[in-house]
């Protein structure tokens, strides 16, 4: 990770107490001082560099410490703190998603809408589920005693590609498109631009069969777009999401 944030380091009766730091210092405050202000610096950017390594041995030297319990201490710290970021980071992706498909949902009336399928993202070194690879949601729309089926695939993008917009991998759009043809009913991608992922800016509804390549000039969407203040219509007969 590039970039964390920077810890607080406190001496209290000869103790540096940061985030999971506690380094004993019997020397002079100009001298400890010195030294907590060459961890906060390595702390705060995240990064030991040679120099910096170089730089707190030298200085526990001169304070007659041993340099390798300070240098080994910060490289757990840093390292605990990056599976930390990354850990977040992920988090931060899947609640967008999450946060998306909701917004999604809330657009489909439930007195004529039902929710066969909510394909969830979980997976672990590499082994998921085969449902993770289908759209997001599978629903049916129920209507005079008949239940007609599609599926949505829920994309949220926080900005577009200046004239053009990615609404998805390649390899996604095929996908999608392959699982039309094998369950025999539409799928449709729903892509949320802009804005927050629970209230975008920008909505479109794009049929997976619509075009061939993941990225397209904005020019072409101009009939995909929807208002956003109004829910979903399936059209059975049409096949069409509106």
């Amino acid at each position: 990770m590039n970039k964390m944030l920077g810890i607080s380091l406190i001496v209290i009766g000869g103790l540096i107490l940061g985030a999971g730091i506690i380094i004993v210092i019997n020397s002079s405050p100009a001298k400890a001082e010195s030294l907590n202000q060459a961890i906060s610096l390595v702390m705060a950017d995240g990064v030991l560099t040679p120099k910096e390594e170089k730089i707190i041995r030298e200085i526990a030297k001169e304070e007659g410490k041993d340099g390798d319990f300070y240098v080994d201490q910060i490289r757990v710290e840093l390292a605990a703190s990056e599976d930390d970021s990354e850990t977040e980071l992920i988090d931060v992706n899947l609640k967008a998603g999450l946060d998306f498909e909701k917004f999604v949902v809330k657009k489909f009336n439930t007195e004529y809408y039902k929710i066969k399928n909510w394909a969830g993202d979980k997976y672990v070194e590499g082994v998921y589920a085969e449902t993770t690879l289908h759209p997001d949601l599978n629903l049916e729309l129920k209507l005079n005693g008949s239940n007609y089926p599609f599926a949505v695939e829920c994309k949220w993008r926080s900005k577009r590609d200046s004239d053009f917009i990615r609404f998805a991998e390649q390899y996604q759009l095929e996908r999608y498109q392959k699982f039309e043809r094998d369950n025999g009913y539409p799928v449709f991608i729903v892509l949320g631009i802009g804005g927050k992922p629970s209230s975008p800016e920008e909505l479109y509804i794009i049929p997976a069969n619509h075009f061939k390549k993941a990225v397209q000039r904005k020019v072409r969407f101009a009939q995909l777009r929807k208002s956003l203040d109004k829910e979903f219509f399936f059209d059975a007969k049409k096949s069409t999401l509106k």
